[in-house]
């Protein structure tokens, strides 16, 4: 292999020198070409290469910032800063996120990573042609259902609570109305499940059926399941299993809810309501992320080295 690669790579520069390139770019693309060769046998490039062109499934309330370990994993979007995080709003726009997806198709490699269209669109239903074409390739982290309702209960700059709800999210709109609890609900809720099933729970009610459609969508095709209230570990195992450093953007909190940590808000405001469609689709999340815990032999423990690498201050809880 190691004879193959030097040859391949001699062979290269000569080619490059011929084709008029400057020395300075040969050496870069011989680095590049060289890092790739010496990669491509490793079981995390393998996952990463097997999870291509990587789908990330974004609900709401559920980790905007995720964004930015997918994009920098290696080969994604070449060129792009490690330091550069999603929600630079100088450079993308208070709508940031779809403003990175508007840069995705130019500046990322589409073999790898899928560039939803149009991006705008950034929370997707999963239509039955949507989803068997990407099947085994999406990746998401998913959250306790009634912590992410109350998440965006709580996310006044996006105005969730709005009435009418605003056509732009990012146009600095002032509520004038707000929809009652109940309404909130049934706008809001079972939406884990129901943009798996590729059904919207605020316009119909998703059946027992669609709940188990979207619970074995979640087990066969999802490469990647990682938890909100577990996103140190999440982004250590996501790393775990496709590689790529471990970045500090990794563990930024591009667009925090107020009002609570990430997890503790108080569900006495919803009365006793639990979200049964969405508690299923968690169940099987965080039964699939536990499992790949053990898998990949992932703690904060042995996370320690990612932390370090990321220049996470981590103390054991």
């Amino acid at each position: 292999m190691a004879q193959f690669t030097a040859a391949f790579l001699v062979v290269t520069v000569s080619f490059l020198w011929q084709g008029g390139l400057s020395f300075r770019d040969e050496v870069d693309l011989t680095v590049d070409l060289l890092q790739r060769s010496l990669e491509v046998d490793t079981p995390q490039r393998i996952r990463r290469l097997q999870a291509s062109p990587m789908f990330w499934l974004h609900f709401p309330k559920c980790g905007t910032s995720f964004a930015n370990a997918v994009y920098h994993l290696p080969g994604m979007c070449p060129g792009l800063d490690e330091t550069l995080n999603l929600g630079n709003e100088e450079l993308f726009g208070s709508c940031f996120e779809s403003g990175f997806r508007s840069y995705c198709p130019t500046k990322c490699d589409m073999s790898l990573l899928h560039c939803d269209w149009p991006p705008n669109a950034t929370h997707q239903w999963l239509t039955d042609q949507k989803y068997e074409q990407n099947k085994g390739r999406f990746v998401g982290l998913f959250r306790q259902p009634e912590q992410r309702l109350l998440s965006a209960y709580n996310d006044d700059e996006d105005l969730f609570r709005a009435s009418p709800y605003p056509i732009c999210r990012c146009c600095n709109e002032t509520m004038t109305a707000e929809v009652s609890m109940d309404e909130f609900i049934k706008r809001w809720a079972s939406w884990q499940a129901g943009q798996i099933c590729g059904i919207y729970p605020g316009v119909h009610n998703l059946t027992q059926a669609d709940v188990s459609k979207a619970v074995q969508r979640l087990e066969e095709g999802f490469a990647f399941v990682g938890l909100q209230e577990e996103w140190e570990l999440s982004i250590c195992l996501f790393h775990a299993k496709f590689g790529g450093k471990c970045l500090a953007v990794d563990f930024d909190d591009t667009r925090p809810s107020k009002g609570a940590s990430s997890h503790t808000y108080d569900t006495s405001i919803l009365n006793g309501w639990t979200d049964e469609p969405d508690r299923a689709v968690y169940a099987k999340a965080k039964q699939m992320f536990e499992a790949d815990l053990q898998k990949y032999d992932i703690s904060h423990e042995t996370c320690k080295p990612c932390y370090e690498e990321a220049g996470l201050e981590w103390q054991d809880p």
